[in-house]
């Protein structure tokens, strides 16, 4: 009779704990959904892109700001030097995209995410990074959207990446090992949780830099809704 009880109280328990997730997720969902319908607007949105454009590239569950290698705000491959390959051509754009570092180096696949490396992760267990990735400018044209807001915008971003970069007592930047080929891995500031993502990340700094924005951006489609609301994103390397 108390092998009964015992088991009638766990499953009562876990029932409790199942439909509270469900409504976590719920209200998590709703809101992300929310702030993406009704977004931060933009200062600068109505500006045209720059020449050459900042762009947005949008992955399934990533968003990465792109920007040119050769730029005339921050020549990144002097910046970057020792850390990027010094043959990149000219029209090459960076990807810059901040997260976790287990789901950059371990996560490549969808059966790659485990149930320990997403609990790390959104437990902010996990040292946070800067990936960037050098892509060819065609691809970026062809792929990602460029960003309206000028000259104003890019500067912003720049600002916003320099600043989530750790350097060491030397002023160095550190890099995190990882096996992806043609990835860098560079400390970044922050802690990872569900309320901080990658997206997150993106979506604060794109409206730091004047464009819309949802205040609670977790997923790719929060950080790419607002701009689809306004003029100016269609292609225009």
């Amino acid at each position: 009779m108390d092998a009964a009880r015992f088991l009638f109280t766990g499953l009562r328990w876990c029932g409790l704990a199942l439909l509270a997730a469900l409504v976590c997720a719920f209200w998590y969902l709703g809101a992300s959904w929310l702030a993406a319908a009704l977004p931060l607007k933009g200062k600068v949105a109505h500006l045209p892109p720059a020449k050459p454009a900042a762009f947005l590239c949008e992955a399934a569950f990533h968003t990465d700001i792109a920007l040119p290698l050769d730029g005339e705000v921050i020549n990144w491959r002097k910046e970057l030097r020792g850390h990027i390959p010094d043959y990149l051509p000219r029209d090459t754009y960076l990807l810059f995209g901040w997260g976790d570092s287990v789901f950059f180096t371990k996560v490549l696949y969808p059966e790659d995410l485990t149930a320990s490396r997403a609990l790390s992760a959104l437990a902010g267990m996990n040292q946070v990074a800067m990936r960037i990735v050098p892509v060819y400018g065609s691809d970026v044209r062809e792929v990602c959207k460029p960003l309206p807001g000028g000259q104003q915008t890019k500067t912003v971003l720049i600002d916003e990446i320099l600043k989530s970069l750790k350097k060491d007592e030397g002023g160095a930047y550190r890099p995190i090992e990882t096996s992806v080929p043609g990835e860098l891995l560079l400390t970044a500031k922050g802690r990872y949780s569900p309320f901080n993502t990658c997206n997150q990340w993106t979506a604060a700094a794109l409206g730091k830099a004047g464009l819309p924005r949802a205040a609670f951006a977790p997923f790719a489609w929060s950080v790419t809704e607002p701009l689809e609301r306004i003029k100016g994103t269609t292609p225009d390397g």
